[in-house]
């Protein structure tokens, strides 16, 4: 019998997959027979020989069958409905539940309520189904579909929109989409309702009984009636189908509600689960805060929540086996479930490829799935037979094979004249393109420079068949492929992208039925390497209305096409439309395969040319214009050339590409690799011109040239270049970032020379962070110039590590310039450079200049510039995300989304979950709050609409997007946004930053844009705000500021444009090649202003054609920042600024001071500033492009400097603030430093157009009054056993404190007077127990400024000598307190310090030890200034009773002390004070003595707490309650906590209705004779304890109250204000 049960309890667990979820009704009996069964063998353990087992007789004249129970076994298995996708089903279920009989189910066996039998017989299921859902069970009236109540059903995982029924529909078809226009029908339902009887009639339970007194419940319920469209009753029908036994198998039965991908699941748990298991969960409660401590849990899975159960999957102690709600998924699993592969094949392409227009589903063939209104074909292919192949003849393949290679023949000759000729951007309008009413003159601007660019290969259908067909034999000859085992067909991965319920729209689009997120396997792809993907992809691509051949530009349809784990083969060159996010799985990156005779220049393609006419910005016609070609991404996938056999043609230097790259702003290639051939002259990335974006985490395998081609301006960050024979080849720039570099086997890591046979120029290139292994020639330039105007490159290089390499830069007639070696480049500068004055100027030829020190909080562990890899989320599932949509927004435009955005935040946050905004436009009415713990990811740059009167008044600024509240220390993600507008928002603040990051990085954005004007749906277009050249159209004034980063916050930013538009962005008729872009004014007062003083890393951002500035920099201090890009608006000075903001000048902090006179070139008072920097410090700026392109909409003025006076201003900084390799254009002056101009013409860099200017290093001076010049030496110095630091020499160091000597100085007599009063002061004797010491200074050895890099060095530090005594308070006769202090000077230091200094004669000792001290480029070990009190830190006068600092957080034991005893110290203030002082007034001859001042001590004792609940008035959620006490407790940081402190502050918060705010009150109350020292934590838990003892039913909810013990009274209260 042990035997027996072995053997059911592995039969159940292999088909637990396939059991349960079929559905049905009968005339059999309904209960079970339960009976003692003796175990002749009882397991050890067991009470009791006997055991309970269940037999089942489905009539009084049948016999008894044996139930197999797992749990016998030790497994539970139970089967889940997803009420999410099985709304009506599960309220079937519920209908039953409520039932008589479906409170007492098992009478007779007492089996448990949610405990059901499945029985294998299809015979009685089918009876049972005959019963309860008859042929005629719609025609009763009681059973008319729509049932009352019923909810809208799900079509394939995504809600319909309707639960109506189909007009005269006889077979209740839900009703299809159709044109409200024409009512044409533009979506099939392809459901429809059928029966839902519960329980099942697969089930013991289903049915009517054998008596048929004891039905179930009936409902109408949505069933698929077209091919692979799923609807809910499909997900519980197709678990599988087993053969006819008369077994029947117990099992659970639960339901749940998530938005998690999943329509059902069947969990059985791994034997045993004891009461010992302990495993990590994300929840214990959907509805609660996050738990992630180890979690003990009993087998109760009844009551388990969803959460716990994906745990125990997760921890491996239970399976799961579901079906998904996505019907991609779904098919693809019933496929292999029923064997379907059975060898048939239809054509990927042809003319039966796509119907559009089908008004009927019902008449596809099986293979068929509808999308939208077009049908894709889609194949149960056997692996290793391919699709075109088979159905062409010998002849087909010949003819395929002679088109081939005549594109061939043509296409690589093409490719070499487009590789040895590239086309370069002109930087001017072409005469003709609409400016408002009027057309731009011709100028005398040079655009010859692409007259003999040649076009590329026009790849027509026919090319694209052949190359396809062509590749498919190939394939299938290569005897790699022939073994199916070798090649597999795409899979559906686990990455949650790919799962998650897609319900993102285009409002702005004109096309309800626009199709966002595309699979390519649901257009056709196998991606098994063998079929031929190109024809699909190209589909997914251009599906819908797309931006493509002929189009400038669209933000109204944009998509994301998305490639599950798999290997596409690609035959000819996929084009990538306007707008198009190519995504692949991240956890098991896709590979896109070029076939052996792939026809085109790159796989893909964001550089399209028509190859005639003339176009917006050049001599040819393209799709996209160079500077303008925004919003595209290309992720998460690997592009292999290297199986392709055309070599280049004849002559040519290089070959195919892996991607054909052209991009503007707003893009980003990241997590890619391409792998190409060295042999065959291939390159990774041709980018042949562009202006500005990001890469980041590519890696280049292979191949001759890693990146070939130009740019104006770029950010790369994280690229490995592996075996190339050149890393990258820059033709043209003028600047671009590379940071984070590793090259390894490379022949030249960057050649930064024209290409061959032209002539251009590199302006500059930083590299930074890098790493070259086994590299020939790190960089390659021209030979270097100091002549202006001869095109010099400038060349930077910091914390650059070479091993192996030859040279480390060379210029290209073979010249060395920095030889290589095995070593590490620190800091190197070649070309103009100014050192802190603007007369400071010099050529370098190479070396280190000035002495700026990188500020250590900037850095990451290894002392490079930290950065952070955009998040992608890989390890969570779909259940982690929450559309924000399921929270009630729209996002069509039109809606109100205000509080469901809100609500959706805060719920999201409180989780611990993703929020997903679909694709949509969401209005937003008034300011949103981010709260701390948020992560949000966008789909497609979902757009964040701010709209309305709220926003209107520039005089009472008001923010959209508010992420965090002053105080804030914590986390928030956000990613793939776009923040915009719709209509005249004068007072709008689009986003402002609060939050603190907890850790670097930890606070961030990642490819999120702000665009302002210029597009559909903004009502700020060419239509509303033509482009004018005298007057101020009122109606245009969009924005106050689009970003601010609070002097309170901190963060990462990584790819982010702010975009005042300055042309219409949506081509209207996308057919014309001309591409005419309509120019618009549109009025943005501020760009991005910071004041953040926290460490913030801004890479690859980019702030363009606001009023006043693009970037101000206001007190801010600890930024790394590169590269920065702007440009001035197009229309000043017309008008000039501070117009149309004049009246609301000075509204925010740094607002430019507008004191206009004429002559004054440095007012700004012509145009905006490109960059404002004032009273700032420890800033490095590692590239900045700054432009100015017109002047009044001309553009005559920009190779004479003339579109504006100066670009940046420069004022009252402090120390450490260095801009390397700075390009402006345009300009007179390149920047204005402390009232003193630095002139272009100074530092021209050509004299073609567009004639830019470019500095290498610019060093800022500095005003001296911080402290940014001194490095301070952390305390810990003095724990070392041989105390040590190390600098960058020249350095000027602050050693800390010494706390380990004291001496007593005795405090001179006062006399102070007023009138006829006088008083004698009597202060104590002075205990000093802390000693500063003089500034040490460490020169540099050596001449020329080259620094000789000492090994070590040591000194005895010098004790500091204080000019003043501390002022004493006393109060005079008018009872007036005033401070006075002796006018002599402070006794001199006891001692001088050396190797034999006695004892201070009052304990302690000095330093045994001399401090050595070493070069370094960072300084080390270091603490920000006054963090720890030294001089120059305590305010005027100092005041014995109540001294400014206090030293914390000291040893407790003297580091120094050489004889290790355990001898103990206290760490005293600077002047502590041993006894309280006396005054002694005298008047005439009276004297009177005031009595001394007490000091209070007590610190108040938790243990008498007592708690007083409001259990009243407004209650919010626990998050927001955590929140403002946090902020709440960091505002006290520095406080002063005496006897009678009061301490009380509002923390305001958006209301969830959208309406007024909730305002939490709190206040900590200091009771007399009592003190506290500051301490987070403590300040937290005393306001946790209103909020965590009240409102005790949940989380939220909270009314708040009070903490009372015997010291303190602490109160937290939210109140509703409107």
């Amino acid at each position: 019998m042990h035997t027996y049960i072995a053997i059911s309890k592995v039969y159940v667990v292999a088909c637990v997959a396939a059991f349960f979820v079929a559905v049905g009704h009968s005339q059999w009996l309904q209960d079970y027979n339960r009976y003692a069964f003796l175990l002749p063998s009882p397991p050890a353990g067991a009470t009791s020989p006997v055991q309970v087992r269940y037999r089942y007789q489905p009539t009084a004249n049948d016999g008894f069958q044996r139930v197999i129970d797992p749990e016998l076994a030790g497994i539970t298995v139970t089967l889940y409905y997803n009420c999410f996708y099985m709304n009506n089903i599960c309220a079937n279920a519920n209908s039953f539940a409520a039932l008589p009989r479906g409170a007492i189910l098992h009478p007779g066996s007492s089996v448990p309520n949610n405990k059901y039998g499945f029985d294998f017989n299809q015979v009685r299921k089918d009876r049972r189904r005959t019963n309860m859902c008859p042929g005629s069970w719609k025609n009763r009236p009681a059973n008319t579909c729509p049932a009352t109540g019923s909810a809208n059903p799900f079509r394939s995982a995504y809600i319909w929109f309707t639960s109506a029924l189909e007009p005269g529909t006889t077979v209740n078809q839900i009703a299809n989409r159709r044109d409200p226009a024409t009512n044409q029908v533009t979506i099939n339902s392809g459901i429809r309702y059928t029966c839902d009887e519960f329980p099942p009639a697969s089930w013991v339970e289903g049915g009517a009984g054998a008596t048929l007194a004891s039905p179930g419940t009936t409902r109408c319920a949505a069933a698929r009636c077209a091919p692979n469209i799923n609807a809910e009753q499909d997900y519980h029908d197709e678990l599988g189908d087993f053969d006819d036994t008369n077994s029947v198998a117990f099992f659970r039965f639960n339901t749940y509600n998530l938005q998690d991908g999943t329509a059902a699941k069947v969990v059985t748990t791994n034997p045993p689960l004891l009461p010992s298991n302990r495993i990590t969960i994300a929840s214990r409660d959907e509805g609660a805060t996050n738990v992630t401590e180890p979690v003990p849990l009993r087998f109760d899975i009844d009551n388990m929540t969803m959460a716990e159960i994906n745990a125990l999957v997760a921890a491996g102690l239970a399976r799961e086996d579901v079906v998904p709600a996505n019907v991609t998924l779904f098919e693809s699993q019933e496929s292999s479930r029923k064997g379907e592969f059975n060898g048939t094949m239809q054509s990927l392409w042809g003319d039966d490829t796509f119907h559009a227009g089908s008004t009927s589903s019902f008449d596809a063939v099986d293979n068929d799935v509808v999308v939208e209104n077009k049908r894709i074909r889609v194949r149960i292919s056997n692996d290793r037979i391919t699709p075109l192949i088979k159905r062409a003849s010998p002849l087909d393949l010949e003819s395929a094979r002679l088109v081939v290679e005549s594109a061939l023949n043509q296409s690589s000759k093409l490719n070499q004249a487009r590789l040895a000729k590239p086309l370069r951007n002109i930087y001017g309008l072409r005469p003709g393109t609409t400016v408002g009413q009027s057309t731009a003159p011709s100028t005398n601007i040079n655009i010859t420079i692409n007259n003999d660019v040649s076009p590329l290969l026009t790849i027509t259908p026919e090319i694209v068949q052949a190359a396809a067909l062509v590749a498919e034999a190939d394939a299938v000859a290569n005897p790699a492929n022939v073994n199916s085992n070798m090649t597999k067909r795409a899979v559906s991965g686990s990455y949650w992208m790919e799962h998650l319920a897609r319900k993102g729209t285009v409002p702005w689009g004109d096309d309800p039925n626009y199709r966002v997120f595309r699979n390519v396997v649901d257009y056709g792809a196998v991606g098994d390497g063998v079929t031929d993907d190109t024809k699909a992809i190209t589909s997914a691509m251009n599906n819908g209305t797309r931006c493509g051949k002929g189009c400038n530009g669209s933000t109204t349809k944009n998509a994301i096409v998305y490639f599950p784990p798999g290997k596409y083969l690609i035959s000819s060159t996929i084009a990538m439309p306007f707008g198009t996010q190519v995504i692949g799985d991240a956890i098991n990156r896709p590979t896109l395969l070029a076939s052996p005779k792939f026809v085109g220049l790159g796989v893909l393609s964001t550089d399209e040319y028509t190859g005639g006419g003339t176009g917006t910005d050049g001599l040819d016609q393209e799709y996209f214009v160079n500077t303008a070609n925004f919003y595209r991404q290309i992720r998460n996938v690997v592009i292999d050339i290297t199986n392709i056999q055309t070599p280049p043609a004849t002559g040519a230097d290089l070959g195919q590409s892996c991607i054909h790259y052209q991009v503007a702003q707003a893009t980003s290639l990241e997590n890619v690799e391409l792998i190409a051939s060295a042999a065959l002259k291939q390159v990774g990335l041709y980018a042949e011109n562009g202006s500005g974006g990001q890469i980041s985490d590519v890696t280049f395998t292979g191949g001759a040239v890693g990146i070939y081609g130009g740019n104006q301006q770029f950010t790369a960050q994280r690229l490995t270049f592996n075996g190339c024979s050149t890393g990258v080849h820059l033709i043209w720039d003028w600047g671009w970032v590379w940071k984070s570099v590793t090259m390894n086997n490379v022949g030249v890591g960057f050649q930064l020379t024209a290409d061959k046979g032209t002539t251009g120029n590199i302006g500059s290139a930083a590299i930074l962070d890098s790493t070259f292994t086994n590299v020939g020639t790190v960089v390659i330039i021209a030979p270097p110039s100091s002549t202006t105007g001869s095109g010099s490159t400038g060349l930077t290089l910091e914390r650059v590590k070479l091993s192996g390499v030859t040279t480390a830069v060379a210029d290209n007639t073979g010249a060395v310039i920095l030889a290589g070696s095995s070593t590490t480049v620190d800091e190197w500068a070649l070309g103009p450079v100014y050192e802190g004055s603007t007369t400071a100027r010099s050529y370098s030829k190479g070396g280190k200049v000035g002495s700026y020190k990188v500020h250590q909080s900037l850095l990451d562990a290894n002392g490079h510039y930290f950065e952070r890899a955009k998040p992608q989320y890989e390890s969570l599932s779909v259940g982690s995300f929450y559309s924000v949509k399921d929270a009630g927004a729209a996002g069509d435009g039109s809606t109100d989304d205000t509080a469901a955005f809100q609500a959706a935040l805060y719920l999201t946050a409180a989780k611990g979950q993703v929020l997903f905004v679909d694709a949509g436009s969401y209005i937003l009415t008034s300011t949103v709050t981010i709260p701390p713990g948020a992560r949000i990811v966008g789909e497609t740059w979902s757009q964040l609409v701010a709209s309305g009167a709220y926003f209107s008044d520039a005089t009472k600024p008001q923010v959209l997007l508010k992420v965090g509240n002053a105080g804030d220390v914590g986390s928030v993600e956000m990613q793939d946004l776009l923040f915009t507008t719709r209509g005249a928002t004068a007072g709008l603040i689009l986003v402002e930053w609060n939050i603190a990051a907890d850790a670097p990085g930890s606070a961030g954005l990642w490819d999120c844009h702000a665009r302002i004007g210029g597009a559909t749906g903004t009502h700020l277009t060419p239509a509303e705000c033509p482009a004018v050249t005298s007057g101020v159209d009122s109606g245009c004034s969009a924005a106050s500021l689009m970003m601010h980063l609070t002097s309170t916050g901190s963060g990462y930013f990584e790819n982010m444009w702010l975009w005042g538009a300055d042309h219409m962005i949506d081509d209207p008729d996308m057919t014309d090649a001309n591409n005419t872009m309509v120019q618009t004014t549109i009025y943005v007062a501020r760009g991005f202003l910071i004041e953040s003083t926290k460490p913030t890393w801004l890479y690859a951002t980019a702030s363009e054609h606001s009023v006043f500035y693009q970037y101000n920099f206001n007190g801010a201090a600890n930024i790394f920042a590169g590269l920065l890009q702007t440009e001035s608006p197009y229309f000043q000075p017309s008008p000039p600024p501070p117009a149309p903001f004049t009246n609301v000048v000075g509204t925010f902090a740094g607002d430019p001071k507008y004191t206009c006179s004429a002559g004054d070139e440095f007012s700004g008072c012509d145009e905006s500033w490109s960059v404002i920097m004032t009273k700032s410090e420890n800033i490095f700026v590692a590239s900045a492009g700054l432009y100015s392109w017109f002047s009044s909409y001309a553009q005559t003025c920009i190779d004479t400097q003339q579109c504006q006076k100066t670009l940046i201003r420069l004022d009252s900084n402090y120390a450490n603030v260095r801009f390397q390799n700075l390009i402006t254009i345009g300009a007179k002056y390149m920047a204005v430093m402390d009232g003193k101009g630095i002139a272009a013409l100074d530092n021209l860099n050509v004299k073609t157009h567009p004639d830019w200017s470019q500095i290498t290093l610019l060093d800022v001076g500095s005003n001296g009054t911080q402290f940014g010049e001194v490095s301070w030496i952390d305390p810990s110095l003095w724990e070392m056993d041989q105390p040590e630091f190390a600098c960058s020499i020249p350095c000027t160091v602050r050693l800390p404190v010494w706390p380990s000597a004291t001496t007593t100085v005795n405090y001179p007599l006062m006399t102070v007077s007023n009138g006829a009063w006088t008083s004698t002061i009597t202060q104590a004797p002075l205990t000093y127990s802390q000693w500063f010491f003089e500034l040490v200074t460490i020169t540099a050895d050596g001449s020329n400024g080259k620094v000789k890099r000492q090994t070590a060095g040591e000194f005895w530090p010098v004790l500091a000598t204080t000019t003043k005594w501390p002022a004493v308070q006393y109060t005079g006769i008018d009872g007036s307190v005033s401070a006075t202090a002796p006018p002599g000077p402070f006794p001199t230091p006891p001692v001088a310090l050396g190797p034999n200094s006695p004892d201070p004669i009052h304990g302690g000792h000095w330093p045994k030890l001399a401090v050595r001290y070493h070069f370094d480029p960072y300084d080390s070990p270091l603490i920000d200034p006054c963090i720890e009190y030294n001089i120059g830190c305590m305010t005027e006068p100092w005041v014995t009773t109540d001294p400014p600092y206090t030293s914390q957080g000291q040893p407790n034991q003297d580091p120094n002390d050489d004889d290790g005893s355990d001898e103990p110290y206290e760490a005293c203030p600077f002047y502590a004070i041993i006894s309280p002082r006396t005054d002694t007034s005298t008047v005439a001859t009276s004297t009177s003595t005031t009595a001394p001042t007490p000091t209070a001590t007590k610190i108040g004792n938790p243990m008498t707490n007592t708690v007083s609940c409001y259990n009243s008035g407004e209650n919010t959620e626990g998050i927001r309650m955590q929140n403002a006490a946090k902020s709440f407790c960091n505002q006290m940081q520095y406080d002063d906590f005496k006897e009678n402190y009061m301490h009380q502050s509002d923390q305001p918060f958006d209301y969830n209705g959208g309406i007024g705010t909730v305002t939490i009150h709190l206040s900590l109350e200091i009771k007399a004779g009592c003190t506290w020292v500051w301490d987070l934590n403590e300040c937290l838990k005393y306001l946790s304890v209103p909020t965590d003892s009240c409102n005790c039913n949940g989380v939220n909810g909270k009314q708040g109250g009070v903490v009372t013990n015997d010291c303190y009274t602490w109160r937290i209260d939210p109140n509703i204000s409107l």
